[in-house]
């Protein structure tokens, strides 16, 4: 499935699928087979079918932050110096490799990216930022908002 493909492509079995994987993908075949109707068996080819076509990305686990040392949550506006695709590459490639950046994506308006950055404390972040964050290729300027509270994360796409 690519990302232009329309949403109506997705039958209602697939639907029912995927909203049951979303509200728990640990649910065996089994359960999930009763859930949405199916044997165990059509359950398995069907759902391996949404794997293959690229529709379910992947299954993994949410782990809690704090759990692990990764308590603050910091989204960085970046500016770069120059909207070129080469600048872009540059930019996107070296961000790839840093494990603090949970998230990076491409926007329009007063900033080219915002970056989701899980860290310690503030004091980690603060070292990330000066050693690395500035220092990635083609940025100008960069604008950090600390978040305060979570309000809503990784909710379930509407389907």
């Amino acid at each position: 499935m690519t990302d232009d493909s329309p949403a109506n492509e997705l039958n209602p079995l697939d639907r029912r699928l995927l909203r049951a994987l979303q509200r728990d993908s640990r649910i065996t075949n089994a359960e999930l087979a009763r859930e949405v109707g199916l044997s165990p068996a059509a359950c398995w080819t069907h759902t391996k079918r949404l794997f293959e076509r690229g529709v379910i990305r992947g299954v993994r686990a949410l782990v809690a932050p704090e759990a692990v040392g990764r308590g603050t949550l910091v989204l960085v506006g970046v500016v770069l110096d120059r909207s070129t695709p080469e600048s872009f590459a540059a930019f996107e490639a070296a961000v790839r490799g840093m494990e603090q950046v949970l998230e990076c994506v491409l926007v329009a308006g007063e900033v080219d990216y915002f970056l989701r950055i899980r860290v310690r404390d503030l004091a980690a972040f603060n070292r990330l930022h000066s050693e690395r964050i500035i220092a990635l290729p083609g940025v100008r300027q960069v604008r950090t908002f600390f978040v305060m509270n979570e309000i809503k994360t990784d909710g379930p796409l509407p389907i």
